[in-house]
């Protein structure tokens, strides 16, 4: 009888403990569930989804002086997002800091400024008629197509303006943005309306960037002259001001000359990632 209670005891004990594992096991499984919830309860009750409040909107109206253009929106729980025109900004949540430089997010290892202000420049873009600017089509199936900000008196502009056949080789097409950085009343700017007034636009490019292209001869319509300061005002909003500058089809930007195959390169990556 002794050892039948030892061991009832035995199988007793290590009934208990098989128990007590199974029901430390169920807590955990039920508090997971729980943290899951609560996560996903917090994500439903996003403060990106809440209205700003009246008095921190005023506060960053007032900080840029309340500018026409300016859209004020929730970005995620700690960040509040400001678009003024294709440039885009960052303010603290209760809008006492205002963040004009890169706001890196260490989690995503990402610049999260110049993300937005991508999406920016690509919703400004879209809205510019296509008409106005100067479009060397790619030979061929178009593969990608970029937009430029050029100057025909700009020595680096007329270097890749000197590789415009091989670029739409490649399936690029060219869009062409004028920027003559001396300004209106400028000989260039006057060449640059001259050349968006004449018949074969695309031919008087070429020759304005080999330099063998005259204004003198031909008139100039106030239309021209009106597209033109479009395209500059379009560069201001960009923060634009150097030549050449070339928006890709992400909305990022390089500034300088990249020749045929480099900027190949540089599309490859982001066709593959739409």
């Amino acid at each position: 009888m002794k050892k039948i209670i030892i061991s009832t005891r035995y199988f007793t004990l290590n009934a208990l403990k098989f128990c007590s594992v199974i029901a430390l096991i169920l807590l955990f499984i039920q508090t997971s569930d729980a943290e899951g919830n609560k996560h996903q309860d917090s994500s439903v009750k996003n403060p990106v989804n809440q209205a700003i409040s009246v008095k921190v909107d005023k506060k960053i109206r007032d900080f840029f002086q309340s500018s026409a253009e300016i859209t004020i929106t929730p970005y995620n729980q700690q960040l509040i997002a400001i678009n003024i025109g294709a440039r885009s900004f960052f303010a603290s949540k209760d809008g006492r800091y205002i963040y004009l430089g890169k706001v890196i997010d260490t989690q995503l290892k990402l610049d999260i400024g110049e993300q937005l202000a991508q999406q920016s420049r690509l919703k400004k873009l879209a809205q510019f008629d296509e008409s106005k600017q100067l479009i060397f089509p790619a030979t061929g199936e178009e593969l990608f197509a970029v937009t430029l900000f050029t100057d025909i008196d700009c020595g680096y502009c007329r270097r890749f303006h000197s590789n415009m056949a091989q670029y739409n080789a490649l399936g690029i097409r060219v869009n062409y943005l004028m920027l003559p950085r001396a300004g209106k009343n400028s000989n260039s700017y006057d060449k640059t309306a001259a050349v968006l007034c004449s018949e074969n636009p695309q031919e008087n490019m070429t020759l304005a960037m080999q330099g063998r292209f005259s204004a003198s001869s031909l008139s100039v319509k106030k239309s021209c002259q009106q597209s033109l300061d479009q395209q500059m005002s379009l560069a201001s909003e960009f923060g634009i001001s150097a030549t050449p500058t070339m928006l890709l089809p992400n909305g990022g930007v390089i500034e300088g000359v990249l020749n045929p195959e480099q900027l190949l390169a540089q599309l490859k990556p982001i066709a593959l990632n739409k």
